[in-house]
């Protein structure tokens, strides 16, 4: 880790000690993130796309942002400095679509991820198999309790 350190000593009781920022470039990780569309709402009423990139350094650099055929650059000088990740945050607003974004070579596109792609269909067939099985078992124990019921009843009465 690059850091400086300068001491300092007031009275020689308290002593200060500034440790310097890591300056080491570090990749982004980006996210583009896409409202949510509510029945009966429109794309245009929609709020804004965002890009999130997060833990960069250094501070300055260009978010390029695709959209519909063009593409827009933002630059990252407002980024806020994560004190507890020692790196950076920026997020790029748009009110068109965003197809992908990019900053310092990493870049992040807006496909949408397969909800069902963790579904083992051997797994769920096994699961399948299991539940007909309850239930016929849940059916004969019905059926067993009913005729105990009714044989008592015929040998009672």
């Amino acid at each position: 880790m690059n850091e400086c350190f300068q001491r300092v000593v007031f009275l020689s009781r308290v002593a200060l000690v500034h440790r310097g920022v890591d300056s080491t470039p570090r990749q982004p990780d980006l996210f583009v993130l896409s409202p949510l569309q509510p029945e009966g709402v429109t794309k245009e009423q929609l709020a804004d796309e965002v890009c999130l990139a997060t833990g960069f350094r250094p501070k300055d650099g260009e978010m390029r942002v695709n959209v519909k055929k063009r593409s827009i650059s933002m630059n990252t000088t407002n980024a806020v400095m994560s004190q507890k990740l020692k790196s950076y945050v920026y997020a790029g607003f748009t009110n068109q679509t965003i197809y992908s974004c990019e900053l310092n070579t990493t870049s992040s596109n807006n496909d949408i991820y397969d909800l069902c792609a963790d579904l083992y269909p051997d797994k769920a067939k096994l699961n399948f198999y299991l539940l007909v099985m309850n239930s016929v078992r849940v059916v004969f124990t019905k059926a067993l309790a009913f005729s105990t019921i009714l044989t008592i009843r015929a040998v009672l009465f």
